[in-house]
């Protein structure tokens, strides 16, 4: 189907929604209303179709939220439509006011996709409003080639290509942040040849159903330690939540491992995302902190780090450049089922 066709269906569908049998029959053929799930803002009716992505709550961390857009905008470029973003009052980094100028805690960070704002919906007659279950589009390329099945917490090579290109043509830093993050990570990597490692670690060490099994930080650094044996590495920049594996990693390292200093991190179970602190802007800081690391870690010539959304991130980001590590591990014992009791010190 191209593009006209498509438009064709969606003004369709427009046409018919309060038509009752209409819907059955739609629901009869695909299962859900995602295909014709529109909405009507008044106004001046314009060309384009506009689809809305409306993020629902999900108490996820920065980037699993943002990985989950990212295959939304993957539905959006793959039907011709111009993605709007807007992340609601529940998401877990927002504050009670305007930061950087708008209410919008996705804008507190990037540029609207198309350069169409919230605000601007009204002016558009075909608006598609988005649903969590439209992901599944990209999540198609996230299956195992032997057994065809999910792949569970991970992400096959071909998922990561397809959403580094996505991120590629939609995802830019707005003004105020992209000089900041540029000027922290010219500071930190100097130009230097630097494995990057993340760890994922605070609530992690619960061991939560369904997500990776927690490795212990001195596995990370075992590895760490054989790659800068083996390679010729100037520094390890460490991206971690966790305050004991900056203190591991001195201990053993010392002047070679770098590291933001003013991060938010923990060396209990409790996630950083839901810290409290007197700093102004704080939630909307534990964002752009977590951001920085990620786009730190993504300049990088190697990394070492688990399943996490981060360390997927990060290599997502580094597709989109059109570049891949020199260096990877890529660290996994699994995934927790209902696992009781097993906790990483």
């Amino acid at each position: 189907m191209n593009r006209k066709e498509q438009i064709a269906l969606l003004k369709y569908c427009f046409q018919q929604r309060n038509n009752s049998r209409f819907f059955k029959n739609i629901m009869d053929i695909s299962g859900d209303y995602s295909l014709v799930n529109i909405e009507e803002f008044g106004g001046k009716a314009l060309p384009e179709c506009i689809y809305h992505i409306k993020m629902e709550p999900s108490n996820s961390g920065f980037f699993a939220d943002h990985n989950r857009l990212l295959g939304l905008l993957y539905y959006a470029d793959y039907y011709g439509m111009k993605a709007v973003v807007e992340y609601g009052e529940q998401y877990s980094y927002r504050e009670d006011h305007p930061v950087n100028g708008t209410n919008n805690p996705f804008e507190y960070y990037f540029e609207q996709p198309c350069g169409i704002g919230v605000d601007e919906l009204k002016n558009y007659k075909m608006v598609l409003r988005c649903r969590k279950e439209n992901g599944a589009l990209a999540g198609q390329l996230n299956r195992s080639k032997s057994g065809g099945g999910k792949t569970g917490y991970g992400m096959t090579e071909e998922y990561i290509t397809a959403l580094g290109d996505i991120s590629r043509k939609y995802i830019r830093l707005n003004k105020i942040v992209a000089p900041m993050i540029a000027e922290s990570i010219e500071n930190m990597l100097q130009g230097r040849q630097v494995l990057g490692v993340h760890i994922r670690g605070t609530d992690f060490k619960r061991n939560y159903n369904g997500h990776p099994i927690c490795i212990d930080a001195v596995e990370y650094l075992h590895e760490t330690l054989k790659l800068l044996d083996e390679k010729k590495y100037e520094r390890v920049f460490l991206a971690t939540d966790d305050s004991g594996a900056i203190r591991l990693f001195e201990d053993n390292l010392g002047d070679r491992l770098i590291y933001y200093t003013d991060v938010v991190r923990s060396s209990g179970k409790e996630t950083v995302m839901k810290s409290q602190s007197d700093r102004a802007d704080h939630h909307y800081i534990l964002g752009y902190e977590v951001l920085r690391d990620m786009l730190t870690l993504a300049a990088c010539q190697g990394l070492v780090a688990g399943l996490s959304q981060v360390s997927y991130s990060a290599r997502i980001q580094k597709r989109s450049s059109g570049q891949q590590y020199e260096d990877m591990k890529i660290l996994s014992k699994g995934i927790n089922y209902h696992r009781k009791g097993r906790n990483c010190r």
